[in-house]
């Protein structure tokens, strides 16, 4: 069976002060993660297929919940999820509590907390309840598989590390 990947173009720029010149240059990006799971938490339907369609070409294994609680319920039957993407718009939920209820399930798993509100206080909350990092709704798609990479990287090296018994 073919091995299938998705790529995307990250345009980057090089700046040489001494020349006064900026180059900018595209590299592809790969991403193949077909041996993760990601845990989308979401309420809002529209939003969850817009996350799905734009990772299903990475190939990693997409699971749903509707709300907090049923996340919660996902983790504590010790199903293998290796990143959380929480929407922190919820509404009727206290997203801070459970970001710290899910850090207490599994403190190692990578959570990126997606909202509509764009602001320090915002990502200051998500950042102290325990998220790894905060993404804004409109998202920019080779950003966020930048992101979701790096988690993943990180998060494969720290549980490597807990297997050898080292700190």
């Amino acid at each position: 069976m073919p091995k299938l990947y998705f790529s995307t173009k990250m345009i980057t720029q090089t700046y040489y002060p001494e020349h006064n010149l900026a180059i900018n240059s595209t590299v592809d990006m790969i991403f193949n993660w077909h041996n993760k799971t990601l845990m989308v938490i979401e309420d809002d339907y529209v939003s969850f297929l817009f996350l799905k369609d734009v990772l299903s070409k990475t190939r990693i294994k997409i699971k749903r919940a509707i709300s907090l609680k049923q996340s919660l319920d996902f983790l504590a039957a010790k199903n293998k999820i290796d990143l959380i993407i929480v929407n922190a718009n919820m509404l009727g939920e206290n997203i801070y509590k459970s970001i710290l209820e899910i850090k207490r399930l599994n403190q190692l798993i990578p959570i990126i907390a997606k909202t509509a509100q764009y602001s320090v206080e915002t990502q200051s909350s998500c950042i102290e309840a325990g998220c790894d990092t905060y993404i804004y709704s409109h998202i920019d798609v080779s950003q966020l598989l930048i992101t979701i990479d790096e988690l993943l990287d990180k998060s494969s090296i720290i549980s490597s590390l807990i297997l050898k018994g080292k700190p």
